[in-house]
């Protein structure tokens, strides 16, 4: 029996294209959307791609004869990752087995030996993604020259997903979310597209409330998102006025709630922040970062939110303006909390994922190719 992957536009084209090629000897195991390849790839439009298995003539004759011995039933999903796992793999087999190569062909001077490694390019080319010098030895930790190309290829996974083992996506979030971080990382946008998901995609009642007041900028941009979206707006001027507006919109199914864009290092504005969010006891808050904060300042910052809160969850934004993206895995390490969601772009709502490391993870290693 083999197994094949049929990719088109959609479903039904592909069935009458297997049908017509296959005929009864094709037995359909998933139907699955791939998304395309590149920058991002998981940000972009998806193909359909049908897995089916054909039987060898052989063996359709003989399930033929004997109808009273019924296939098995295949765990689908577990099927699809295990198959979506070996393409990633041998992907990266290919990379590194051409990094191998390359390390035995071009032989460094004596004295440069002990350079000339596998682990050597593999710490380089990660560097190349940002990664920082930290990360460097934990994700490659247990990586020898002796090593197999397969090995290395789990050990790379397994550290990896070690790091990001805390970022736990969650479709729903629950009825207050609060949004804080710096300024300039672009939170008032992140909640226009989450508030236009959950209201178009998911046909729920949301209400925004800023506390914003310092920027009358700001205000008036959360207004003319909540005017296209058709959804109330309320402007929180005193840390009392939170409690009264929460009550007001207790039947809306969520909240969504933008705090001034402050200078983590001005502790008396944090302070504010501190209060406000201690006035609600049941609650979601966001720590939103650029995705091309340096690891310094991510170190800085966190250390500051924590104080405000220290069971935050964390946003990426800005992810087309840098082409290290191993700093998302740095700000997930040092701020020692979960990414929740990725932002790729201005468009409302189209660019903001939800975070999967798996597929950060396969995006990050398949960039370490041969050059």
């Amino acid at each position: 029996m083999r197994i094949l992957k049929i990719k088109g536009k959609n479903e039904e084209t592909i069935l009458g294209q297997i049908k017509k090629e296959y005929g009864d000897l094709a037995v359909v195991i998933s139907t699955q959307q791939e998304k395309e390849t590149g920058i991002f790839k998981w940000f972009k439009a998806p193909k359909t791609v049908v897995t089916i298995a054909v039987k060898d003539q052989e063996d359709y004759s003989l399930s033929a004869k004997n109808e009273s011995q019924k296939e098995q039933p295949i765990d689908t999903v577990a099927y699809n990752v295990l198959l979506s796992l070996k393409d990633q793999i041998e992907t990266m087999q290919s990379s590194i087995t051409d990094l191998k190569r390359s390390n035995e062909k071009h032989h460094m001077p004596s004295e440069n030996k002990e350079s000339n490694k596998i682990i050597d390019i593999l710490k380089a080319k990660l560097s190349d993604e940002g990664i920082n010098q930290e990360l460097l030895d934990i994700i490659l930790k247990g990586i020898s020259e002796e090593c197999e190309v397969e090995e290395i290829v789990r050990i790379l996974y397994v550290n990896i997903e070690e790091l990001l083992k805390k970022g736990l996506y969650s479709k729903n979030l629950p009825q207050i979310v609060f949004f804080i971080g710096p300024t300039g990382v672009g939170k008032t946008t992140t909640i226009a597209k989450l508030t236009a998901d959950y209201v178009l995609n998911r046909d729920k009642k949301v209400v925004l409330f800023t506390s914003d007041t310092y920027r009358i900028a700001a205000i008036d941009q959360l207004k003319t998102y909540a005017d296209i979206l058709g959804v109330d707006i309320e402007i929180i001027y005193e840390e009392n006025e939170l409690i009264q507006y929460i009550e007001k919109w207790k039947h809306a199914d969520h909240i969504f709630i933008d705090t001034a864009g402050r200078s983590h290092k001005n502790s008396e504005q944090i302070e504010d922040i501190k209060n406000l969010l201690a006035s609600v006891e049941q609650k979601q808050v966001f720590l939103v970062l650029n995705a091309n904060t340096s690891c310094k300042d991510v170190k800085s910052i966190v250390g500051i939110y924590e104080k405000v809160y220290p069971d935050f969850e964390l946003i990426i934004t800005k992810l087309d303006e840098t082409d290290e993206i191993g700093n998302v895995m740095n700000i997930a390490y040092y701020a020692n909390r979960p990414i929740l969601y990725l932002t790729h772009g201005q468009n409302v709502p189209a660019d903001i994922s939800g975070f999967n490391a798996d597929e950060y993870t396969s995006y990050l290693l398949g960039r370490i190719n041969y050059e």
